[in-house]
């Protein structure tokens, strides 16, 4: 069975696999980054069944077809007998090699596929560890030839061509204090005239298991869009069934058009009416929704330097006194919330709450483990890295919370700006094994971590873990006498980052922008990645210190 495959973008293009791509269960390899490679374009068509072919020559081509969407998948379809159903969106097995196809018996093929991630019906992504799995297809002889009378749900795809049929989009689900979004990366078809109402149901639907404890959303678990999402210009509209209104407000319909329009922002929606089925005349735009503007963080990198804690870069200095030397305590990490200067730091062992104007509070001993700092207030460390369990406080209330299935001894953890999600980083006999979890909260006071999402494995021994990006983690490990560095999307794509000529001894976030990631080096410089290149900051020498800013 053959395959032609028309390019209707530059042809060199197919060449440029890069290393960006769907994690799967293996360790993440070298490789350099390949920027601005866009493969939407490429327009896979497959054949149609040649007369007198086998059974198991029809299963490969009916496999091979679905790299077609064109006309819902019609040339897969062909492969099919009249009458049979087979539903394409139901989700994707990702795979690694060629289905092995045997034959059961002459009405039945079985394709023995190497499994390495799934996505489900609303684009959801799992990594899988290597499993095996049989798909079984029944055919029937029809004018005499042999087509396809049941085939397993979904489409089976290469990486490769995953990633160049799919594409990535980000909903948005409201934090537990409704003030802010949290965003989950999923995948749809690149098809342009399902893609908004793909997004709209992955919305209904709800969040991902893993992080469905740690948020909230507007829309009711009974709702379903009805018809098709009109887009006229930046606005979209659209209509749910009435079970969206049956408990719910004006305001919370305003909220779920807010909730859809986040999560379609990168079709260039800018305004979202949603109507609700058989209730005329009654509607809410996303603009009518509460304000859910993210506190500002100032772009500027916050060092010690020169013992002093400083921004740096032009501007506004930063009026802070956190009531400790830094360098003379010996502090090896610092989180700072910038809007009233609230810190957390890790000194000589022992974890600091720094409130400006009051003495620090030790709230812990004994400390290997960098703590991190929510924009609640709340400090979290490790008291124990080969304890499952980590603390909370807020200066006055402390809450044990345990770790469930994790493995290895916890090297690094990292609360994202949201305060939704922690990232952690284990030492496993494997290599560098990277979490992530919702928190779980009650009035903004955390009282549980839900059961962890594992991301892809890294080699080496973990240094350090940082959130890049509201959807991804940095993770930075020691492997010989040299550093790797990765990039992890949660939910997505997997990228090997460069690591500068001198060694990184901290990692922090950037804020927006072309800045992804800052680090202070061996020799005190504060680095800053843009794009592929790691870049010396003028104006400050002798870093002590680079800050996480909230």
């Amino acid at each position: 069975m053959r395959m032609r495959m028309a390019v209707v973008a530059v042809v060199a293009a197919l060449g440029l696999v890069g290393c960006v791509g769907l994690p799967t269960s293996g360790p993440v390899s070298a490789g350099e980054v390949e920027e601005g490679v866009d493969l939407g374009d490429v327009e896979f068509i497959a054949e149609g069944p040649t007369p007198g072919a086998s059974q198991e020559e029809i299963v490969q081509g009916f496999l091979q077809a679905a790299l077609s969407p064109a006309d819902d998948f019609s040339i897969a379809r062909d492969y099919l007998a009249d009458g049979a159903e087979w539903d394409p969106s139901a989700g994707v097995t990702l795979r690694s090699g060629q289905p092995q196809l045997t034959s059961a018996d002459q009405a039945t093929v079985e394709a023995a596929v190497d499994v390495v991630g799934s996505v489900d019906e609303h684009g959801a992504f799992s990594s899988v560890a290597g499993e095996a799995a049989r798909r079984t297809y029944v055919l029937i002889e029809q004018r005499g030839e042999w087509r396809i009378a049941d085939a397993p749900d979904g489409l089976v795809l290469s990486r490769y061509s995953f990633e160049r049929l799919f594409d990535s989009q980000t909903l948005a689900w409201y934090t537990e204090d409704r003030a802010g979004f949290v965003p989950e990366v999923r995948w749809f078809q690149r098809t342009t005239e399902a893609l908004p109402g793909s997004i709209v149901d992955a919305v209904l639907a709800g969040p991902v298991a893993w992080l469905a404890p740690a948020v909230w959303s507007a829309a009711d678990a009974d709702a379903e869009r009805v018809g098709d999402v009109a887009l006229d210009d930046a606005v979209a509209e659209v209509t749910v069934s009435f079970e969206q209104v049956q408990e719910s407000s004006s305001v919370e319909l305003s909220m779920l058009a807010m909730q859809v329009q986040q999560s379609m922002s990168r079709l260039g929606v800018t305004e979202v009416v949603i109507g609700i089925d058989g209730v005329d005349g009654y509607s809410a735009s996303s603009r009518d929704a509460p304000d859910t503007t993210p506190p500002s963080v100032d772009a500027r990198p916050i060092v010690v330097a020169d013992g002093e804690l400083t921004y740096v870069g032009q501007g506004a200095a930063l009026d802070v006194d956190l009531g400790l030397d830094l360098e003379a305590a010996d502090a090896t990490s610092l989180t700072i919330r910038e809007d009233d200067g609230l810190a957390v730091a890790l000194a000589a062992g022992q974890v600091l709450r720094l409130v400006p104007g009051i003495a620090p509070t030790v709230l812990d001993a004994g400390v290997t483990v960098a703590p991190s700092l929510d924009r609640a207030g709340w400090a979290w460390w490790v008291p124990d890295p080969a304890t499952q369990a980590i603390v909370a406080s807020d200066g006055q209330r402390e809450v044990v919370l345990g770790l469930p299935d994790l493995q290895g001894s916890i090297r690094d953890v990292e609360v994202s700006r949201d305060g939704a999600r922690i990232a952690i980083v284990t030492e496993t006999a494997g290599g560098t094994a990277a979490w992530v979890a919702g928190i779980v909260r009650e009035g903004g006071a955390p009282v549980a971590v839900a059961p962890p999402q594992r991301m892809p494995q890294v080699t080496g021994t973990p240094t350090d873990v940082a959130w890049a990006s509201p959807t991804s983690v940095a993770v930075l490990t020691t492997a010989g006498d040299g550093q790797q560095l990765v990039l992890l999307t949660v939910g997505g794509a997997t990228q090997q980052l460069p690591t500068p000529q001198d060694a990184i001894t901290q990692l922090a976030g950037g804020i927006g922008g072309s800045a992804v990631l800052r680090a202070r080096s061996a020799v005190g410089d504060l680095l800053v990645l843009r794009g592929t290149q790691w870049q010396p900051a003028s104006g400050v020498d002798d870093v002590r210190l680079v800050a996480v800013q909230l």
